[in-house]
């Protein structure tokens, strides 16, 4: 992969995963002002498609960073993002199961916040870290 490649991989990281940002925070809007379309977003389908792309992204992207730079940080991040995003996932579907257990829901939503902006940090320093010339 060359410095093109990996740079696009880095810019898609962290459009993916401000993308689960914006669906943690859009969601309670959405439910309020049509539940049709809250129910959708909150659907596990979107939830594991989403881990679907940003998963392989992030870790071809750190991964590679990492094999060239030697740098843990962008690597560590990742892995928590990516390990926080999956377990936040899998307790929207215990949860989602559970119809008496509604109140975890909003600790789904503050995990997959979290995880999402450390994947964003995560590519952050990725991209920067992949710039390096001297390494």
């Amino acid at each position: 992969m060359d410095h093109m490649q990996q740079e696009r991989m880095d810019k898609i990281g962290i459009a993916l995963s401000l993308s689960c940002c914006v669906h943690c925070l859009a969601t309670p809007f959405i439910l309020m002002a049509a539940p049709a379309i809250g129910e959708y977003f909150q659907s596990v389908l979107i939830h594991v498609l989403l881990f679907i792309f940003v998963a392989p992204i992030a870790l071809i992207s750190f991964l590679k960073t990492y094999r060239h730079t030697h740098k843990k940080r962008p690597l560590i991040l990742g892995l928590i993002g990516l390990t926080e995003l999956f377990s936040s996932m899998l307790l929207h579907m215990y949860v989602e199961q559970r119809a008496s257990l509604g109140h975890i829901h909003e600790i789904e939503i503050i995990l997959n916040i979290i995880s999402g902006l450390i994947l964003v940090t995560g590519h952050f320093f990725n991209f920067k870290d992949s710039l390096c010339k001297h390494c």
